[in-house]
């Protein structure tokens, strides 16, 4: 079988374990910014910012599809890679907003206009952003309409899902040309891309009024693509390092330890806004470092429970605004928020047990199936 047309690596398990660090982060933001959780001002001032948290995902996934898919894609592969990218997101996108429904429904039956403004960004008649709202959802546009009628109702965190689609139809170009580099060329070119990140930032925060500036700097797909291809590249200079026979276990250690320190403090201290600019080198860093050792962590990140919530951060991160829109709706204060989040943090392992792992697997066995060449007749008879 040729090199490009095989199947992909396994994932890195430390890589899989901090994915659900970066959903709690999400999470315990979002109930914080909901009035669940009463958190002193400094500790406010970093959990009610949940972007860093999603620019740690665009760095990550960057990598691990490096890291799976780095070899090399044929036409075929290339055919097998957005089937798995379908199948990887659909199922529990739609789920999502399955769980969401009834949360619209008690809204729209109530007629709480208060609600619909406060959580959907609605304020005047629904029905026509609602229809909209939901059929951008399913198609995975919302981060390219800068309106918050439209991108915020039904599960506004599946916004990160138009950016995710957008990388991953970029994807085998990027990965392609960042090969391609040397390893100094290719510093230059992230060097170039965080620069002109930066730029773009600045000019849309200049030039544009708050009202569209905002949106384009947290969640316009081309904002963030420097963060999915920085990705890509620290996972090429990983690949280069561990080709030769010396070990980086105890540097990686350093470096892993230098990042998580990097994080805490920029995540604080917030020199520049939006602070997700200054932290992707961080995550990256953080990422690759990961990813160069054997037992990161002493070995927690590599154990089946911590696997388990990992994998199921996906489910976490999709379901926690629904949910927590139908614990308001149900008068649960504060005292409940502990058991909001185990309650969310245990279905969204029970739903990728039961949902995505098997919808993902039944659609990827059905490819299979249909792209298996049929057996000629000199074979049959």
């Amino acid at each position: 079988m040729r090199q490009n047309s095989r199947e992909p690596r396994s994932a890195l398990p430390a890589l899989t374990s901090i994915r659900f660090f970066a959903a709690l982060w999400v999470v315990v933001s979002h109930l914080a910014v909901m009035g669940y959780v009463n958190f002193s001002a400094p500790v406010r001032w970093v959990a009610g910012d949940s972007r860093p948290a999603v620019t740690f995902f665009f760095v990550l996934s960057g990598f691990i599809l490096a890291h799976n898919y780095g070899d090399g894609l044929d036409s075929e592969g290339i055919r097998r890679f957005y089937v798995a990218r379908f199948a990887r997101i659909y199922p529990m996108l739609v789920f999502s907003l399955m769980l969401a429904a009834p949360v619209t429904a008690i809204l729209l039956i109530s007629d709480d206009h208060t609600h619909l403004f406060e959580w959907y960004g609605i304020p005047g008649n629904p029905l026509l952003p609602l229809i909209t709202s939901l059929v951008a959802q399913l198609l995975g546009l919302t981060a390219w309409l800068p309106f918050a009628a439209v991108n915020q109702p039904w599960d506004g965190p599946t916004w990160s899902i138009s950016c995710e689609a957008f990388f991953y139809l970029a994807f085998p170009l990027l990965v392609a040309f960042i090969k391609r580099l040397t390893a100094a060329q290719r510093g230059m070119v992230l060097l170039a891309g965080f620069c002109a990140q930066g730029l773009w930032i600045v000019a849309l925060l200049r030039f544009l009024p708050l009202s569209r500036s905002g949106f384009l700097v947290s969640q316009f797909p081309l904002t963030h693509l420097f963060e999915f291809a920085l990705g890509i590249g620290v996972q090429c200079y990983c690949r280069e390092l561990q080709r030769g026979a010396r070990s980086y276990e105890r540097g990686a250690r350093v470096a892993s330890l230098l990042a998580i320190l990097a994080i805490g403090v920029l995540s604080v201290w917030r020199p520049i806004e939006p602070a997700y600019y200054l932290l992707s080198p961080c995550f990256a860093l953080l990422v690759g470092s990961i990813a160069m050792q054997k037992q990161p962590a002493w070995g927690l990140l590599n154990v089946r429970p911590m696997v388990l919530l990992g994998e199921a951060s996906f489910s976490l991160y999709l379901i926690h605004v629904p949910l927590i829109h139908l614990a308001e709706l149900a008068g649960v204060g504060q005292r409940g928020a502990l058991a909001l989040l185990a309650g969310m943090v245990a279905l969204s392992v029970i739903l990728f047990v039961s949902i995505e792992r098997p919808m993902r697997s039944a659609i990827l066995r059905r490819y299979a199936q249909r792209a298996a060449p049929a057996p000629s007749p000199a074979m049959t008879a």
